[in-house]
C-alpha cells in the first residue's frame, strides 16, 4: 500500500521539522551539559592546588635558641609563588629586617637569620614541614622586642596559585583575600 496521499505528504515535512527540533534542543542541552561539566572539572582543578599561606610567629621567653620565629606556612594543598610582601611597622614601610631592627632600637652584631619570602615558591604542607622561617631570632632582647611590637607589625603576602588565581595572606589574619592579580614590585615591596 502506498500512502501518498496528499495528507501524507504534509505530514511528512511537518514530522521532519518536529524531529528536527527534538534533535537540536537535545543538542543544545547535551552541549550545555557538557559545558557545566568542563567548568566543575575546571573548578575541581583549581581546588586541588589551591595554596594557603598563613604568616604568623612562635615566641619562647625560656632559654632555648627560639626566642622569635616569624613564619610564612603554605596550609594549603597546592604550591604558593609568592609575587610580592610589604612589612610596615607602625605604618612606616620597611624594605629589609635590618629597618625593622633598626625601627625597634638594635644595631650591631646580633644572633638571628633571614630567609628570603618574595619570589619563592612555597610547597604545600602535606605531612612534612615546609614553613619558610622570615626571621628566627636568637637573642633573648630582640626576641622579646619583636613579641611586644607584634601588634605594631602589618604584613601582607600576595601570591597566586599555579593557575594564577592569587590571595593577599595578612599578617596574624587567618583569611586571605582573593585578589585579580599580583601588582609588580613598588617603592613599599618589603626585599626581606
Amino acid at each position: 500500500m502506498n500512502d501518498s496521499t496528499p495528507e501524507s505528504r504534509n505530514r511528512s515535512p511537518l514530522l521532519s521539522n518536529i524531529a528536527s527540533g527534538v534533535a537540536l534542543s537535545v543538542s543544545v542541552f547535551a552541549l550545555a551539559i557538557g559545558a557545566w561539566q568542563t567548568r566543575l572539572m575546571q573548578s575541581q582543578a583549581r581546588a586541588s592546588v589551591w595554596p594557603y599561606l598563613s604568616a604568623g610567629y612562635t615566641y619562647s621567653s625560656d632559654t632555648d635558641e627560639n626566642a622569635f620565629i616569624w613564619r610564612v606556612d603554605n596550609n594549603g594543598v597546592g604550591p604558593a609563588r609568592v609575587q610580592r610582601v610589604t612589612l610596615t611597622l607602625d605604618g612606616h614601610p620597611m624594605k629589609h629586617w635590618t629597618d625593622v631592627l633598626i625601627a625597634l632600637g638594635f644595631s650591631g652584631k646580633l644572633h638571628l637569620s633571614t630567609s628570603s619570602i618574595s619570589g619563592e615558591v612555597i610547597p604545600p604542607s602535606l605531612n612534612r614541614e615546609t614553613a619558610i622561617e622570615a626571621i628566627h631570632i636568637n637573642d633573648r632582647s630582640v626576641g622579646a622586642a619583636f613579641k611586644s611590637a607584634v601588634e605594631r607589625f602589618k604584613m601582607d603576602i600576595c601570591y597566586c596559585s599555579v593557575y594564577d588565581d592569587c590571595w593577599i595572606a595578612h599578617w596574624q589574619v587567618s583569611k586571605a583575600d582573593p585578589v585579580e592579580s599580583c601588582n609588580a614590585a613598588d617603592d613599599t615591596a618589603f626585599e626581606d
